[in-house]
């Protein structure tokens, strides 16, 4: 039987500039009161001007790599989930691979919006399983939104932040690592979170730019009603493929799409919030980087011991969705504690 894959380290990365619901409500009709009890977001952080998506990866990339004490020359997989890249071609992921090193890697972008993650890691499981020269897969979630949203939309630009989030996997023993998955998609729905303009339907032009299509696009209602089927069914489905209970789940990390929409989901399961964790207040909807963000926090807090079942579960534009279920392995930062952990991760995330 092939080994399991897990993850052996985590890290994450967040832009410096933070900007809070009242810096937006200088700018678009909009207040704090507003945003907090609707979505749950006082803050989140902007990349600088000369920041991009892959230089968010890379450092994120780094300090899950100084987690697991791995170095970039061994990892064999590289696996970029974004709906913001640098460009269209070529992948991201290779700007990543650059910047740390890793030479020898297999590089691809995945691109299932906020799910991208969690569809990255289950790709990154099979291939390892699949394939014994997939020894070391580093995974990561890196968005730059602040890039390709109106900033007039006051219903869009509330919402996101920019950043990113990494996982490096390795073979661990039985019983450990990722125990299932469940991916889904509904391409029926593609409108319903879309950056129509830009690519080969609507190229960029005067018009594209002049109607903002080359901007971020979201029907808020539509997706409420999406996520609060899909994140319940794709917990509970994730699981019964583990052969576990929701009972059996020790920690769920969900996308941290909107604080309110994931108290409502685990109200939905009968999950008490003490058995999640929540990033979206200081870091808003980071899409694909969101969940490897608040994954690696959770680590870091002390959230996560051997042995533990975990679920990471996300939904996104497509429509997309999906659930894996990790029993954990453990990692060398669990339970370091945040500040601690900041300090050396820093200077190593700019050089």
């Amino acid at each position: 039987m092939a080994p399991a894959a897990g993850i052996v380290g985590t890290g994450s990365y967040l832009p410096e500039h933070v900007m809070t619901n009242h810096d937006l409500a200088r700018t678009v009709e909009t207040s704090d009161e507003w945003i907090q009890s609707r979505i749950g977001i006082r803050e989140r952080r902007i990349v600088a001007k000369d920041e991009a998506t892959s230089d968010l990866g890379a450092r994120a990339a780094r300090r899950a790599l100084e987690s697991a004490g791995v170095a970039a020359g061994e990892v064999d997989l590289l696996i970029l989930a974004t709906s913001s890249p640098d460009s269209i071609q070529p992948p991201t992921a290779c700007h990543v691979q650059r910047e740390i090193g890793a030479w020898r890697a297999a590089v691809v972008d995945v691109n299932a919006v906020c799910t991208g993650f969690v569809y990255g890691l289950s790709m990154a499981s099979d291939m390892m399983r699949g394939n014994p020269a997939y020894r070391t897969a580093l995974v990561v979630g890196a968005e730059a939104y602040s890039r390709i949203l109106n900033w007039e939309d006051r219903t869009t630009c509330v919402i996101f932040g920019d950043g990113a989030g990494a996982a490096v996997l390795r073979p661990v023993e039985a019983g450990f690592g990722v125990l299932s998955s469940y991916l889904r998609a509904d391409g029926s729905k593609h409108e319903t979170i879309c950056v129509p303009g830009g690519g080969s339907r609507l190229p960029a032009s005067p018009e594209v730019l002049a109607k903002r299509l080359d901007k971020f696009h979201m029907n808020g209602r539509e997706v409420w009603d999406f996520v609060m089927e899909a994140f319940p069914q794709a917990v509970r489905e994730s699981v019964r493929r583990a052969g576990l209970s929701l009972a059996d789940v020790d920690l769920l990390i969900s996308h941290q799409a909107n604080g309110v929409l994931i108290r409502a989901c685990m109200d939905r399961l009968g999950l008490p919030m003490d058995r999640t964790y929540l990033t979206v207040d200081r870091y808003g909807n980071t899409s694909a980087a969101s969940v490897p963000i608040t994954l690696d926090e959770a680590s870091r807090a002390g959230r996560l011991r051997r042995g533990d079942v975990v679920v990471l579960v996300a939904f996104g534009g497509g429509l997309t969705w999906g659930a894996t279920v990790m029993r954990w392995a453990g990692t060398p930062a669990d339970g370091i504690g945040l500040e601690a952990a900041a300090q050396p991760a820093l200077s190593a995330g700019r050089t």
